[in-house]
């Protein structure tokens, strides 16, 4: 290869902010491109949560990688030039067309723009559908969207009652703005039906893809169940179910809670709060079951997949499994109620049968699926070859 491919990828989010499952899923394309710079040069745009520490530690992780940082909206300092490059147009839009997905401001769009005609990019890669319309009107560029996320969905879960009325706008609008697209990027089974569906374009299921770590007979085991989970409605809603329903039948069994839900979960004897961690592994290589109590949401839940990807087998709900290409066998056990959460979670503690049974379907399952060479088979053909 005699020139390298110019990328453009666009994340809005610092992926070093709060660990959120989308945030892990950046630094591992960061990564990927980190390893490819013999023949990817990679222009990395990014907008809110950095600090100057943020940016060092950017460089230092990602040196090949050019960081580039813009504001999605002008500076408010004047607030007269602030009102005309994005308040007004943005209000304008909203009259004319009603969007509720297009989160992209007229000003920022521009500076984006801006930014492909100075470099002249040979792929552009966007983050949500919510920022899709980016690359309206750029020809001559390979065009693909890392959705993330079913957007219509997350709309829906809002306000059922609210949503129902507008839903029908949300997903034509939705599917309007992934059709601008070469391709169209998910990590769950059902979106990736959806997308197909409705968008008559090229539709890539991306496995999430870490490491696998067998786990040893003999490893120490220091923390009996551990949960991790980011801030987010959906994480708050599942966690207050699982302290008010489940903890009470579980004995008075202990529960590590890792990541930024703790600022969200009542002081209780059982549940031990370790807020964010530098160094997650040390829990999941130590740690004898994890839950995912998920009783709302949609795409494949990272947390789930960085279990599995230790051997470490899952409690969850349905939602918990949302994603996965098996819904059985897979290492993960599905709890319709709080006394079935509370069972499965005591049988794993206590029946060393049935949890080497669970453990090694996690094991097989993760394997086939999402081994990283997978994926890096997948990124190759997409973004290295001719």
């Amino acid at each position: 290869m005699s020139q390298k491919k110019k990328i453009l990828y666009f994340m809005p989010e610092n992926p070093f902010w709060r660990g959120a499952g989308n945030l892990t899923r950046c630094i591992q394309m960061l990564t990927y491109f980190e390893k490819n710079k013999e023949y990817l040069q990679v222009y990395f745009l990014s907008s809110i949560c950095w600090t100057k520490e943020d940016e060092e530690r950017f460089k230092q992780v990602f040196p090949s990688i050019t960081l580039v940082i813009e504001p999605l909206k002008s500076s408010r300092k004047n607030r007269i030039t602030y009102f005309f490059n994005d308040k007004l147009p943005k209000l304008i839009k909203q009259f004319c067309y009603g969007f509720k997905v297009n989160k992209v401001s007229p000003n920022f769009k521009k500076r984006f723009q801006n930014l492909h005609r100075k470099i002249q990019f040979d792929t552009i890669l966007i983050s949500y559908a919510e920022y899709g319309d980016l690359v309206t009107g750029l020809p001559h560029v390979r065009k693909i969207i890392d959705t993330h996320d079913f957007f219509t969905f997350q709309y829906l879960e809002e306000d059922r009652d609210r949503a129902w009325k507008s839903i029908d706008r949300v997903l034509y609008e939705e599917m309007s703005i992934l059709k601008q697209f070469d391709e169209i990027w998910t990590y769950s089974i059902e979106e990736e039906y959806v997308f197909d569906q409705f968008t008559n374009k090229k539709v890539q299921l991306i496995p999430v893809t870490f490491n696998q770590h067998i786990p040893a007979d003999n490893r120490t085991i220091k923390y009996d169940i551990i949960y991790v989970a980011s801030d987010n409605n959906h994480n708050k809603k599942s966690i207050a179910w699982f302290t008010n329903e489940v903890l009470p039948l579980l004995n008075n069994r202990k529960v590590h809670v890792i990541g930024s839900i703790c600022k969200h979960v009542k002081d209780h004897p059982q549940l031990i709060k370790c807020g964010r961690v530098e160094h997650i592994e040390e829990y999941y290589l130590h740690a004898k079951i994890s839950i995912c109590p998920m009783l709302s949401g949609t795409g494949i839940k990272i947390k789930v997949l960085e279990s599995l990807s230790y051997g470490i087998p899952v409690v969850t709900n349905r939602r918990g499994v949302d994603g996965l290409v098996n819904k059985i066998e897979n290492g993960c056990l599905i709890a319709q109620n709080p006394k079935d959460f509370a069972n499965f979670m005591t049988q794993l503690l206590t029946d060393e049968n049935f949890y080497k049974q669970i453990a090694n379907q996690g094991i097989n399952f993760f394997s086939l699926y999402h081994h990283p060479k997978f994926e890096k088979r997948i990124l190759d053909s997409t973004l290295l070859v001719e």
